[in-house]
């Protein structure tokens, strides 16, 4: 018995909670902020849908990911997510962002110890429909895979 309990515990202590998760504990009494999870079968399911048109790149970029998390809410929540990332800077690097009157957004990567990209997050508000989005990715996040997702040379 005490065995299966220092294995939980083991188990636990590695769980390193992503972004969306953390953000969501900040969120847990409003229930007009959603997440969703999409896992890797789940996104090839979708892919297989749209077989005709799909592409290598994608089929790939899927089987590098571990999960997908979105998040929505109203807009004002854009700035407590710019608040949660800065409040564990050293643990996120900041990417692009942009604004404009309707919109704003920004794009993080964190990197595990040996330096890999092991997580991506997109924030986005529409400040004109009031909506707000996160898409959290995790996975095997290369420089490959962020041009694919940019469809851009560089990050």
């Amino acid at each position: 018995m005490l065995m299966a309990l220092l294995c939980q515990a083991v188990a636990f202590a590695q769980h390193s909670p992503d972004f969306a998760e953390k953000f969501m504990t900040l969120c847990s009494n409003d229930s007009t902020v959603k997440c969703i999870t999409v896992s890797p079968k789940m996104m090839e399911q979708l892919v297989r849908l749209h077989e005709d048109s799909r592409s290598d790149n994608i089929v790939q970029a899927i089987g590098k990911l571990k999960s997908a998390r979105i998040v929505t809410g109203s807009a004002c929540y854009y700035q407590k997510a710019i608040e949660l990332i800065a409040r564990n800077k050293s643990r996120f690097i900041a990417g692009k962002d942009y604004q404009t009157e309707e919109e704003q957004g920004a794009f993080f990567t964190r990197k595990n110890k040996k330096g890999d990209t092991v997580e991506f997050i997109m924030l986005h508000a529409d400040i004109a429909g009031n909506k707000f989005t996160i898409v959290n990715l995790t996975g095997d996040i290369d420089d490959e895979f962020l041009c694919f997702l940019f469809n851009n040379k560089t990050f």
